[in-house]
């Protein structure tokens, strides 16, 4: 289903800085039971490898499928190495990034005392990550016969770009941008703030933001919000890494919303993918970990404010690993089928700023 294509690069046509040591990196993504999400995780990390062999690269996964992270320190353990980078794949620093990778790596360093673990952070929102989307906002303006091709498989949803949007101007546009959905509110505001960022200047009617899951409003509720403008055009953005149950999820939905609506056009960019931006900011990070230079803003983490609340020991300075204590691991089920703690509106206000 996936869109974002990988393209032919070298190292050298990436301008990458060289890495200060040759110290292995555990790439850790989040995981999913979707085969072709899971591998394009492993493709993405396979292509940062041939870009530098200097060192080895190794996938590993959160949940829900392998090899894990337990797996992925041993591996490195056997082959000799006794200092790790590790990198969560991941967009916005949630709880898994603060909670659950740590946690698993708490378990690893109780099995391996000998190992240091030197713990980068997350992408985040940066300039590379915004010329990505502008560069596929504006290809959307191009004549159709020179569009990109965005569109699924026979096996998802059919959706397919509409060939009268040369015609339709931006002011006549709103954007729809969709991130995953956190339990913690920290992250979902760089949503927010990632959204507002790409709307400015970008010409566009508006920008509406909403999530696939966890938080509020949902991806049904952005639609509404984003008729209210009255567009001829709707772009949905799927603010994904890679492709996956939720990914086709939004596109599977939006194809609904367009024969519900067939007087708006719309349109599903794909997910981000394994493309030189990414690649590029992955080196960034790889590097912070080798310097130490690694910074994360916790004044608004809600582990952080419950444990200042508790009166715990630690002085949070994030000095990493970026440990919020020793809790036991969450086991998360994304089978989608068990009741969504987070549906009712009233409830979630409750409980969101809850840590666990």
């Amino acid at each position: 289903m996936s869109t974002a294509n990988t393209i032919d690069f070298t190292a050298d046509s990436l301008s990458l800085p060289p890495l200060p040591l040759q110290r292995p990196l555990l790439m850790i993504g989040h995981g999913t039971r979707d085969q072709e999400g899971r591998q394009a995780f492993l493709d993405f990390a396979k292509a940062y490898q041939a870009l530098d062999a200097s060192r080895p690269v190794l996938p590993c996964f959160l949940e829900l499928t392998g090899p894990s992270i337990q797996e992925g320190v041993d591996q490195c353990v056997e082959q000799g190495y006794t200092e790790l980078s590790v990198l969560p794949i991941l967009l916005f620093a949630a709880r898994h990034n603060k909670f659950d990778v740590t946690n698993e790596l708490d378990r690893a360093r109780a099995r391996h005392p000998h190992i240091k673990f030197h713990y980068g952070r997350h992408f985040g929102i940066t300039p590379k990550i915004l010329e990505l989307w502008r560069d596929r906002l504006a290809a959307l303006d191009q004549p159709p016969k020179e569009q990109p091709v965005n569109k699924l498989d026979a096996e998802s949803s059919n959706l397919q770009p509409s060939t009268n949007q040369p015609s339709t101007s931006r002011q006549e546009t709103v954007l729809l941008f969709v991130g995953r959905g956190s339990s913690d509110p920290d992250a979902n505001g760089d949503v927010y703030k990632m959204a507002r960022i790409l709307w400015e200047g970008s010409g566009y009617q508006t920008v509406e933001t909403c999530f696939i899951g966890i938080t509020h409003p949902r991806l049904e509720e952005g639609f509404r919000r984003a008729r209210l403008y009255q567009p001829k055009r709707i772009i949905v953005v799927p603010y994904f890494l890679f492709t996956g149950a939720l990914v086709k999820k939004i596109f599977d939905i939006t194809a609904q919303q367009q024969e519900q609506i067939p007087e708006i056009s719309m349109t599903c960019l794909p997910e981000m993918g394994i493309q030189p931006q990414m690649l590029s900011i992955l080196r960034e990070r790889e590097i912070e970990t080798q310097l130490g230079q690694v910074q994360m803003n916790c004044e608004m983490c809600k582990f952080r404010m419950a444990a200042v609340g508790k009166e715990a020991a630690h002085s949070h300075s994030h000095d990493h690993p970026h440990e919020h204590g020793h809790h036991p691991h969450h086991e998360h089920n994304h089978s989608h089928q068990a009741p969504d703690p987070y549906a009712d509106l009233g409830q979630y206000h409750q409980r969101i700023w809850s840590a666990p």
